[in-house]
């Protein structure tokens, strides 16, 4: 169990989930279902309160999904779907699918504010740029799309209320880009797959992932996202000699120092020289001793687990002590704006779905203009790949599945064998009974010229 003072810096630090600094204010969260263009009213809320984005331009949308007769909106703030262009996914073929009737309703429970928001909040925000991008097109088989989107405030006890609420009281089909801590998801996994409701994608960042019949990952496993980390350190580093800072904060951070340096061997697997490790807080202001100590080690690769603000505030340490090794960095650890900051210039990442920014994948183009109208003014990052990759899963699995109801998502998810959704994802497999499985992929980036870029053209490599 992990003490409550330390959930927000779980959020910061889970392993392999998308950490991003995000849109901090309700205000800025507001914008996305504002400019969507529907006429809907907009509200500030309380912080933690939830947000609906209406299929119907109104501020408390009625629901007419298969699942049920009736969905309030969310109690903080609400507008309409609408919004840009873009292409939509297709279907299975020789499926009859019902169009008409009211919006689609899928809900999101995950944590958008505090410091964890820092590292969540560009998932769900990508989720309601998608609905956006799908209802200006006419919708999900002639439906709108209705996203409720709550905060939990990496309490696990309100995440369970949440979910349940959405579940029974407003009635959604599935649950989609959930940005939670594993105690959170902990508190509520076994409801969900008591009432056989889908949970579509999210943070990537627990093993229960791929061990539940009723969550379906758009990403690989946390270990092989881990593996794939030390093969591209290994390949693409400017030396073999790691060093690694593991933070106290979460256990999280225990798992990647296990997987590295415990019995995972991961780094000597894939041919790096483990040398130094040491453990830091992420509350912690400098890191000077650690940095000399590193050096002194002869580190040449550096892995910090923390928030992307732990990770500059250690390249800053170690430069001020011309100590300058290339960062070799789980997806959790950066952002957008990692690969411009002192010491970072060179960085080395795997993501555990398709680069932010500069892909060339032929599904990139709809999530970077979606991403450019809806996105607030900040630069996308790991968190909003991630979050239009589980809205895009869900989306097939909707066009295809006939009746759109929970029964008729989850059979559909389970005969996906291989779905890499236009170079979005690794490849993906969901099994009836079991879930996802793992797959041994992930995706590369570096920092080059103080900005990233993306390996192989943003195509994920396996092993």
């Amino acid at each position: 169990m992990i003490p409550p003072r330390t959930r927000a810096s779980v959020t910061a630090v889970a392993a392999l989930s998308l950490a991003l600094a995000a849109c901090g204010s309700r205000v800025d969260h507001d914008t996305v279902v504002r400019s969507v263009g529907g006429g809907g009213q907009v509200a500030t809320g309380a912080a933690g309160a939830d947000t609906t984005v209406g299929a119907d331009g109104s501020a408390d949308a009625p629901s007419g999904d298969a699942a049920s007769d009736d969905a309030a909106s969310g109690s903080g703030a609400g507008t309409s779907g609408g919004g840009s262009s873009g292409g939509s996914a297709s279907g299975s073929a020789g499926k009859t699918a019902k169009s008409g009737g009211g919006p689609i309703v899928i809900g999101s429970v995950g944590t958008t504010s505090g410091p964890g928001g820092v590292a969540f909040a560009q998932g769900p925000r990508a989720l309601q740029a998608w609905a956006a991008t799908v209802n200006a097109q006419g919708g999900i088989n002639g439906r709108k799309v209705q996203v409720i989107v709550m905060d939990d405030g990496a309490d696990a006890s309100k995440g369970r209320s949440q979910m349940q609420e959405l579940v029974e009281q407003r009635k959604v089909v599935a649950i989609v880009a959930s940005f939670t801590t594993t105690q959170t998801m902990n508190a509520w996994k076994s409801y969900v797959e008591k009432k056989k409701v889908p949970v579509v994608g999210g943070d990537c960042s627990t093993t229960a992932w791929t061990a539940s019949p009723m969550l379906f990952s758009e990403c690989p496993g946390t270990n092989s996202a881990l593996d794939g980390l030390a093969q591209v350190g290994a390949k693409y580093g400017k030396g073999k000699k790691l060093g690694a800072l593991f933070c106290t904060d979460s256990e999280a951070c225990t798992h990647v120092q296990e997987r590295f340096f415990g019995s995972g061997k991961a780094a000597e697997r894939y041919g790096l020289d483990p040398v130094y490790n040491a453990k830091i807080s992420v509350t912690q202001p400098d890191f000077t001793a650690e940095c000399i100590q590193a050096r002194n080690a002869g580190v040449e690769l550096m892995l910090v687990t923390g928030d992307p603000n732990t990770v500059s505030r250690v390249a800053s340490s170690c430069s001020r002590q011309n100590f300058t090794p290339q960062f070799l960095q789980p997806g959790a650890t950066v952002d957008g704006a990692t690969a411009s900051k002192p010491g970072l210039k060179n960085v080395l990442a795997v993501t555990p779905t398709f680069p932010f920014t500069g892909s060339t994948a032929a599904g990139f183009g709809q999530f970077n203009s979606a991403w450019n109208k809806y996105g607030g003014g900040k630069a996308p990052g790991p968190a909003a790949a991630q979050g239009w990759a589980s809205a895009k899963v869900f989306e097939k699995a909707a066009r295809g599945a006939g009746e759109i109801s929970r029964a008729g998502l989850i059979k559909e998810l389970t005969t996906f064998r291989g779905q890499r959704f236009d170079g979005l994802t690794v490849p993906l497999t969901y099994v009836a009974g079991k879930g996802t499985t793992d797959t041994k992929c992930a995706f590369g980036m570096r920092g080059s010229g103080g900005k990233w870029t993306a390996m192989s053209g943003g195509k994920a490599f396996c092993w």
